[in-house]
């Protein structure tokens, strides 16, 4: 029994290359265009599910940003600072 299954996987690990299937050919205009109001009624029922936030939540965390954006500004501008002085003093 044990060499019946040998023979049957004989064949199939044997390093062959593996059968691609044939590429499809691309659609046509005219059938793309008559695709479009499905897959905008799809792109609308996605729509549908997200979940936007409130003004308020909008506000904040733009507020947050522009937080971030000044602690980065502060944040380069003494490591430049820092390190041009440093560069200054080594050079002479």
């Amino acid at each position: 029994m044990a060499d019946k299954k040998k023979q049957a996987n004989a064949g199939a690990g044997s390093g062959g290359k593996a059968v691609e299937p044939a590429p499809q050919p691309a659609p046509s205009l005219f059938t793309r265009l008559m695709r479009a109001p499905q897959f905008f009624a799809e792109v609308r029922q996605e729509a549908l599910k997200v979940t936007w936030p409130t003004w308020d939540e909008t506000r904040v965390t733009t507020i947050a940003v522009f937080i971030m954006i000044a602690m980065a500004i502060v944040f380069f501008a003494l490591v430049d600072f820092v390190i041009s002085t440093a560069v200054k003093w080594i050079l002479g």
